[in-house]
């Protein structure tokens, strides 16, 4: 529990400093909150106040029942974060201090050492198959070894789990941002797990060893307007190939 709250607090503060203007009412609340020592019990306890803080600034933008309303992209695309950030908190809150520590005695030692390059490339995507290709390019071109959720069986393992693992082996990460959901204006964004996975990583191993590959029809969020990323048109990903052998260059990950 505290440690899927670790994760998602480094997420959401990812996403809330991209755009502090928007989200100044809360910007002290994030941060402190993706700071905070986890296996700490006072501090914990400290996470359900900053919880209960941003959980009250999303409320305002959420949707009432019979009325149409769209909410800011800002605040739309974080919403199933903040719910589950505000959910683990109240059971946080209704926990003896012995049921506390036995959370943190879970939590593993987490290194925040820059990568040196040469461990294995983690690949983010959605339903599109074309990851597949950019798996094959790394692969035959580069010998490079690659982690994605089709890499090995993870049944009854929970998604913190299966993250904080693909966290700790990788070195680069790319992320395949195609348009596959439908949003209320019609347009294509990607998928949300792809946009969280794009948070995490980018938190642990820095802006430098991450790439996002965009398709041209997917949607831009707020925060990939101050980022650099690769586009590509309809399926022809092999557009990014150069590009992308450079971004693996200059990070050391290949000669």
């Amino acid at each position: 529990m505290i440690k899927e709250l670790q994760l998602l607090a480094e997420a959401l503060w990812e996403s809330v400093k991209s755009d502090l203007k928007f989200f100044a009412p809360i910007q002290a609340f994030a941060k402190k909150l993706a700071e905070l020592d986890f296996t700490d019990e006072n501090e914990i306890k400290d996470a359900v106040v900053f919880a209960e803080k941003i959980e009250e600034f999303f409320q305002r933008y959420r949707s009432t029942p019979g009325i149409f309303y769209i909410p800011p992209p800002e605040t739309s695309k974080n919403q199933t974060i903040v719910k589950r950030i505000f959910q683990i908190s109240q059971q946080i809150k209704n926990l003896s201090s012995e049921e506390i520590q036995s959370e943190i005695s879970k939590l593993k030692p987490k290194t925040k050492k820059p990568s040196k390059g040469g461990g294995d490339i983690f690949i983010g995507h959605g339903r599109s198959r074309l990851w597949a290709r950019v798996q094959l390019f790394l692969q035959d071109d580069f010998k490079l070894e690659t982690l994605t959720f089709e890499s090995e069986s993870h049944t009854s393992e929970s998604i913190v789990n299966i993250l904080e693992g693909f966290l700790e082996k990788s070195s680069f990460a790319i992320l395949m941002m195609t348009a596959e959901d439908e949003t209320a204006e019609g347009k294509s964004r990607a998928r949300q797990n792809v946009i969280h996975e794009a948070c995490l990583f980018q938190g642990r191993l820095g802006f430098d060893k991450v790439v996002i590959l965009k398709q041209s029809e997917t949607e831009d969020f707020s925060n990939i307007a101050g980022l650099q990323y690769i586009p590509f048109t309809g399926d022809n990903v092999e557009q990014c190939f150069y590009e992308l052998q450079r971004k693996l260059k200059k990070s050391g990950m290949i000669k």
